[in-house]
């Protein structure tokens, strides 16, 4: 505790203050960009945090990687297109409140449910540091085979009333994500002679243009002359505030999610706010809301995705294995310090990683602070009309598609995905599922080809895999999970159909 209230005084000074609310702006913004991810951000703050030394150089680097996590869930709110694949659940929900001029109060609820995610993860990584650090040894690839299985098992969640064209959507991304060299063989498959696709499709670009560019010819179509309505809704701050207490269970449980997920090497924030997303409406009173406005699918999707902002940083700051490539950058600062992370990180440099954890906590109340006032003015961009609108977000899209990329591969990449993302649309199937197979399938398939060889003489795989405790229970989640996916809807239809009969009495 003393190591800690010492890590506070170091924080709280007028420089570091400055240079943390400076940082959170601009992963503010950088987040909401479509394409320009928080590893971007962080990577180009790099020099700079050299200059300033390891205490304000690290807060400022961990400041960026908050906000911009945060910033990705404006864009999927506003334009329906996920800034950072973790923000892809935010969109289920947060652009239908779009659409119904609730605008408002979508980005405040995702706000309020960061920050609160991000303090609950702040405060895990704090008080079970090493414990967790120990427990993410123990995940191997069977475990994470079954952990991305639980992720697509949302797509029956989000394929309500059309699950087979769900499944559909989520094969096509699933075989997207087979393109390039297998991650245990190294073979190469379905490049076409295509020389770039090698190495797979990149993420960021494809999920560009299966949201964004789509959306962008989406809007140029409408004979509206804006997206949605848009009018501030009094007194927003204060209905969040109740909705927040009555959606605790909602919030604990995202956090709680996103916490476990993030202290896993590889997991990453997508697989985190989807299943924290699956499981809000799973245990909702009101599951046919979701996808169609609830504001308890934003909270709980926010919740989780900033929750493992902090728990990503356990294994990297207590066994020097970086959870995913942010927590690798900020690794490589803190060596650039000669600071060596690992088990005595605590011991021998135990100021700087107090310092670090405790500008995490101030970092999530500056960006409270801060994201209120950004609300105001993101949500103008609805006030755009279409016409300027639409040929913006294609600017957007090939900037960030160049950006990710660095060559004109991301390019095509995203104009591909773009327009199967639009015919998809024409065609009533959901790109939601396609986006999952996309995220997950690499983690699936990398899982499933080492357990296949840890396996071994075993009689299955099946029986190698449910022989570990923790695949064992993530088995029994899956399916457990669609269960709960078919109960749920044959009570929705039960419910219409009551309601159906009501009215033609």
């Amino acid at each position: 505790m003393e190591q800690l209230v010492s890590g506070f005084s170091d924080i709280l000074t007028i420089q570091t203050l400055l240079v943390m609310c400076l940082a959170i702006t601009g992963g503010i913004v950088v987040g909401t960009l479509p394409g320009l991810s928080s590893v971007m951000a962080i990577s180009l703050m790099l020099p700079i945090a050299y200059g300033f030394g390891p205490v304000v150089g690290l807060s400022m680097l961990g400041a960026i990687y908050t906000a911009a996590l945060y910033g990705g869930a404006n864009s999927a709110i506003l334009l329906n297109t996920p800034g950072t694949p973790s923000s892809l659940p935010t969109a289920f929900d947060g652009f239908p409140l779009t659409k119904k001029g609730k605008a408002d109060r979508a980005l405040y609820g995702a706000l309020f449910a960061s920050v609160i995610g991000g303090l609950f993860g702040t405060v895990v990584l704090i008080v079970a540091f090493e414990p967790l650090a120990n427990i993410s040894l123990h995940f191997g690839p069977p475990e994470f085979f079954f952990l991305s299985c639980l992720g697509l098992c949302a797509v029956a969640a989000i394929s309500e009333g059309q699950v087979l064209r769900g499944l559909l959507s989520a094969c096509i991304g699933l075989l997207i994500a087979l393109i390039g060299q297998d991650p245990v063989s190294g073979d190469v498959r379905f490049t076409f002679g295509i020389y770039p696709l090698i190495s797979g499709v990149e993420i960021i670009p494809a999920l560009l243009g299966l949201f964004s560019l789509s959306q962008a010819m989406n809007i140029l179509e409408m004979k509206t002359s804006h997206i949605a309505p848009y009018k501030a809704e009094p007194g927003v701050i204060g209905l969040l505030a109740k909705k927040m207490g009555s959606a605790w269970a909602t919030l604990l449980r995202g956090s709680t999610i996103g916490s476990v997920v993030g202290i896993l090497p590889g997991a990453g924030g997508a697989i985190a706010s989807i299943i924290a997303y699956n499981e809000a409406r799973r245990t909702s009173k009101d599951p046919s809301e979701f996808g169609k406005g609830a504001i308890e699918g934003v909270i709980a999707s926010e919740s989780a995705n900033n929750a493992q902002v902090s728990s990503s940083l356990v294994p990297m700051m207590g066994l020097g294995i970086p959870g995913n490539v942010n927590a690798a950058v900020i690794m490589g600062a803190l060596m650039s310090f000669g600071i060596q992370p690992g088990m005595g990180l605590l011991t021998n440099s135990s100021d700087v990683a107090y310092a670090f954890m405790a500008s995490l906590v101030v970092a999530n109340i500056l960006l409270l602070g801060i994201g209120i006032y950004m609300v105001k003015l993101t949500a103008r961009v609805l006030l755009i009309p279409n016409a300027y609108l639409g040929p913006g977000v294609i600017v957007l899209c090939i900037v960030g598609a160049y950006a990710a990329a660095y060559d004109m591969y991301g390019v095509w990449v995203m104009f591909g995905t773009g327009i199967l993302g639009f015919i998809m649309l024409k065609l009533k199937i959901p790109i939601g599922p396609m986006a999952l197979g996309m995220v997950l399938g690499p983690i699936a398939e990398k899982g499933l080809g080492q357990s296949l060889q840890m396996a071994g003489s075993e009689a299955s795989l099946l029986q190698f895999a449910l022989s570990r405790p923790i695949s064992l229970i993530l088995f029994v989640l899956c399916v457990l999970t669609l269960f709960a996916a078919i109960y749920v809807e044959r009570k929705t239809r039960q419910a219409e159909a009551f309601a159906k009969g009501n009215e033609d009495e």
